[in-house]
């Protein structure tokens, strides 16, 4: 019960910082209350002493963002899953091989180590923090090296909610186009899902679909980077395939699908879709909050030669998704 109640406060200011976002949005023209949760957030954590009577409760936000994700699937029908997350599989599995090879390649053009190369382009092909984090132990890189690589990440996954938005604008593309851009090319998840918002509702559901394409592959992509620094003598063998693949899946995707499911049987009236529509659209204000208040500048520095390395990246990352969404997704 005790531990309990220390989550409330970070809670509440969590939900008072969503809910302030959504009381400037109609203040300020072509803005989505998203972006406004997330600066106020900022500001409050980059200016202002933050009580410590906060942080157990701030620190949830990702777990109001996976269950925003999984209650998600109740505004998708298992026939839509399948026609959006069949060609986002097949854009996700280009995007990835892109964002590995460019990663590795730029390492061994600037003299880093090809381990770091390798955590940074799995930070922004597959899934930022969680990725990288996954990949670390299983290629046996060093700590330093996954702080390099985590803090390129949240760095470019910061910029990105505000950046492209505009960008999307200024190109001129659809709702469903930029989901599938902020899908294939932003890092994290709660950054990911966040931009899509940014720039509509609809956009931010594709968004959603698209990085779960990419979340579901994390476990195979890592495991098949053990596996090639293990048979190069340079990480230990991986002995439980099937289990190092299950320990690395995020179970939220099957969440997803299930509440999918369900409402593909007809199992739910449209009152109780809407409703849990609507929760899942609550949970998510919880999260932007969460992600501005646990966005600490101080914490976003990298070496020069990693920052380098990522915005290259990042760039060609961004400029090979457009490219493919302008030609493949009307």
């Amino acid at each position: 019960m005790k531990k309990g109640l220390s989550y409330l406060p970070g809670i509440a200011l969590l939900l008072a910082v969503g809910y302030a976002g959504k009381l400037v949005t109609p203040y300020i023209p072509h803005t989505e209350y998203v972006i406004w949760a997330i600066v106020i957030g900022m500001l409050i954590r980059n200016l202002l002493p933050l009580p410590k009577v906060f942080l157990p409760g701030i620190n949830t936000y990702e777990l109001w963002l996976k269950t925003g994700i999984v209650l998600m699937g109740a505004r998708f029908a298992l026939k839509s899953v399948a026609a959006l997350g069949g060609v986002g599989l097949a854009l996700v599995v280009v995007e990835i091989v892109c964002a590995l090879l460019v990663a590795a390649w730029l390492a061994r053009r600037f003299g880093l180590s090809e381990k770091l190369g390798t955590l940074i382009g799995v930070g922004n092909g597959i899934c930022g923090v969680s990725a990288i984090i996954g990949a670390t132990g299983a290629i046996e890189a060093k700590r330093e090296e996954a702080s390099y690589a985590i803090a390129v990440v949240l760095l470019f996954g910061a910029a990105m909610i505000f950046v492209y938005p505009l960008v999307g604008h200024w190109l001129g593309l659809t709702e469903t186009q930029f989901g599938f851009w902020a899908g294939l090319a932003v890092d994290n998840t709660a950054e990911c899902v966040a931009t899509g918002f940014a720039y509509s509702d609809a956009a931010g559901k594709v968004a959603t679909l698209v990085k779960l394409c990419r979340n579901a592959l994390m476990g195979l992509v890592i495991l098949a980077l053990a596996v090639m620094y293990a048979r190069r003598g340079m990480a230990s063998e991986v002995r439980d395939k099937a289990r190092f693949l299950w320990d690395r899946f995020p179970k939220f995707v099957l969440g997803f699908l299930a509440f999918s499911a369900v409402v593909s049987l007809g199992l739910l009236t449209k009152d109780q879709v809407a409703a849990i529509g609507n929760l899942s659209k609550w949970m998510f204000l919880l999260t932007f909050a969460g992600v501005g208040l646990t966005t600490e500048v101080a914490h976003l520095k990298a070496g020069i030669v990693p920052f380098v390395i990522g915005l290259v990246s990042e760039v060609v990352i961004s400029l090979v998704s457009l490219g493919m969404i302008v030609a493949f997704i009307a």
